[in-house]
């Protein structure tokens, strides 16, 4: 589960001077809500000030014609990092997520979009927007999503992200903000995982044996990144097919040394596992296997050889 929100960049620019001045007010009380529920992060597809406020007018424009002082300085402090941390761009360098986008097609009033609503169905997180129309009054949007099945049949349904552009919006998504905060009460890391694996994944994921000597040597942000992604799944916010995975290629099948590579412990027996989730950052995988109910995660770690790459 991710720790930042996203900003809708389709609220921007305002397209009517009315009101703008407390339309901007209410955007940085939003912030300070968010801070007291200690989320202080936000996701855009690009720095705030380059960001047109009026179709013909830019964030230095704008703030230049600003009267109010007091307003001055919360768009000072914003654009400074001092009410929340802004991080650009929407999806970062090596992260997995830019290949869902291409897998997965969003529309947004029949028009197609990919960025801060598209990436709040990825991240199952929060779109923040300037109430700068009335189509943002909502505290939900909703997004058509494409999927590519085959070459001939595509899946299409609506989707419904959480949304905000008044302070008021953020009350009916509480049950995000508690599955946050249970989140990080729950403090897992590389030195606890393993003795308390059945307490942070007491339903649902069941580690193999050998989960235990690969996460100890793992990369901190790839074990943050995967512990993220398996607490979703085990959580019923994500099923491991919402995440971008494939089984193995034919070649890897029918080679006996890389198929002995997939081979995992699952009760003392020896199973081979060939679907693998690919959303973490530099290639890295996490090998499962779905049976009864249960999701069984047999490997945590960087691409496994195959035919091109042993």
């Amino acid at each position: 589960m991710v720790d930042f929100v996203v900003f809708n960049e389709l609220s921007l620019p305002f397209t009517n001077k009315n009101d703008i001045e407390e339309k901007f007010k209410d955007f940085f009380l939003i912030f300070n809500e968010l801070k007291k529920k200690n989320v202080t992060k936000i996701r855009m597809d690009k720095n705030f000030k380059d960001y047109l406020i009026l179709e013909d007018i830019s964030l230095q424009q704008f703030f230049g014609q600003l009267n109010d002082s007091h307003l001055k300085d919360s768009l000072r402090e914003f654009i400074t990092n001092r009410i929340v941390k802004l991080d650009f761009p929407l999806i970062m360098k090596n992260e997995e997520e830019s290949e869902q986008l291409l897998e997965n097609e969003y529309f947004y009033n029949s028009q197609s979009t990919l960025g801060g609503l598209a990436c709040c169905d990825i991240w199952n997180t929060i779109a923040i927007s300037f109430f700068s129309n009335e189509q943002w009054n909502k505290e939900t949007i909703i997004l058509q999503k494409q999927t590519i099945l085959d070459e001939e049949e595509v899946n299409e349904v609506d989707i419904n992200i959480r949304h905000a552009s008044k302070v008021e919006h953020l009350q009916s998504h509480e049950d995000f903000f508690k599955e946050l905060e249970e989140e990080k009460k729950l403090e897992i890391t590389q030195d606890n995982f393993w003795d308390r694996r059945k307490e942070f994944f007491p339903n649902k994921i069941i580690f193999c044996k050998e989960i235990k000597k690969q996460t100890k040597n793992l990369d901190t942000l790839i074990f943050q990144q995967a512990i993220s992604i398996l607490r979703d799944i085990e959580s019923n916010r994500k099923k491991p097919t919402d995440y971008k995975n494939s089984p193995e290629s034919e070649s890897v099948c029918n080679s006996k040394k890389l198929k002995n590579m997939r081979i995992f412990t699952i009760q003392k027996i020896k199973i081979q596992f060939n679907y693998h989730i690919k959303s973490l950052p530099n290639a890295n995988r996490i090998y499962f296997l779905a049976h009864k109910n249960k999701i069984y995660i047999g490997y945590i770690g960087e691409h496994l050889p195959t035919k091109k790459n042993k």
